[in-house]
């Protein structure tokens, strides 16, 4: 029962906070329709026009995620908070560079020394069984480089039938 008492008691004292808070708007409205209308609508202008651009930074700021993360296929070592933090890289993203050529300028002699890298190491193959795939090659020693005791093993050989190719 105390509960239903209070609820009137608080509607009743919420209704005059309604009236007051309708009078003053009543006066806002008035002034801002009368001496401080053009005041009003500049400080209404510049809150729109902060919130544009904040909203617009966000949206570039989203476009710059999405362009980092096609190019982190294409360069793995890329990371945008790093590359944010050199000026030169900045400003070209600033002047509505896209990602990826900012990059590549920023970073031109290090590409440029990785792709004669790829490319001297795709025109030699693999020498002297470096490579992953090569096969162990037969060498064959020079006769005049043999020692007495390898010389006499051949001969040995050679007397039991096998053969001996160089």
């Amino acid at each position: 029962m105390e509960e239903q008492k209070l609820e009137p008691e608080m509607q009743a004292e919420a209704k005059p906070d309604l009236t007051e808070n309708l009078e003053s708007r009543e006066d806002f409205q008035s002034l801002i329709r009368g001496r401080y209308q053009k005041e009003y609508a500049d400080h209404v202008s510049g809150l729109l026009a902060a919130a544009l651009t904040e909203f617009n930074r966000y949206q570039d700021y989203l476009g710059l995620r999405r362009q980092a993360e096609a190019l982190k296929e294409r360069y793995p070592d890329f990371d945008l908070e790093k590359e944010l933090q050199n000026d030169t890289f900045a400003a070209l993203v600033d002047n509505r560079v896209d990602l990826q050529t900012a990059y590549e300028v920023v970073h031109r002699r290090e590409l440029e020394r990785e792709q004669e890298i790829r490319a001297r190491s795709e025109a030699h193959p693999a020498e002297n069984g470096l490579g992953s795939g090569s096969l162990a090659t037969v060498t064959r020693p020079d006769p005049r480089s043999l020692t007495r005791k390898e010389r006499r093993d051949l001969r040995r050989r050679a007397a039991r039938g096998e053969e001996i190719v160089w």
